[in-house]
């Protein structure tokens, strides 16, 4: 293709898609806190969805969300941040609500990847702290999803111990 053809190309996909001109907007003007003040609120928005005090949020869903956060290349202290608000705000939604155990393992999961993340990236020592903090907060989740999150940390850590990495 020539650059008109190419040009024109674009310009029918910026037009056609709602997410090729969300992308795309982002790479002209990038304001990372906006697109994660967007992520968050359909992270909460899917842990809202609440059916007879069970949670009713879709842990595909909240992958997606993650996935297409990341996909915009906002940097990894974004995606962290992201993938702790996940964490936090399942905690918080948890202690009043049923999670069904698809979710708790949905959610452990996300935490997984939030460690792989932070040790790829060399901060698994200040991502670590914080996410310690959230899990020893009484204030968060039942006590049994803390300690559920807590063991899963800790498996996680045991099983990339020779491979955690911080600065």
């Amino acid at each position: 293709m020539d650059k008109n053809q190419l040009v024109e190309l674009i310009l029918d996909v910026y037009c056609a898609r709602k997410e090729a001109k969300e992308y795309f907007e982002f790479f002209l003007d990038p304001d990372v806190a906006k697109l994660q003040d967007k992520y968050e609120q359909a992270v909460s928005k899917e842990f809202n969805r609440v059916k007879r005090g069970y949670c009713k949020a879709r842990i595909s869903v909240l992958k997606n969300q993650l996935k297409e956060f990341a996909s915009f290349q906002p940097g990894y202290e974004a995606e962290i941040n992201l993938m702790l608000f996940v964490v936090r705000y399942a905690l918080l939604v948890e202690s009043h609500i049923h999670f069904p155990d698809t979710l708790l393992r949905g959610v452990a999961v996300i935490m997984r990847r939030l460690v792989e993340v932070a040790n790829s990236n060399y901060v698994a020592d200040t991502t670590l702290e914080r996410l310690g903090a959230m899990l020893s907060d009484s204030k968060l989740g039942s006590r049994y999803f803390r300690r559920y999150l807590s063991d899963e940390l800790a498996s996680c850590l045991a099983e990339a111990a020779p491979d955690v990495k911080s600065r």
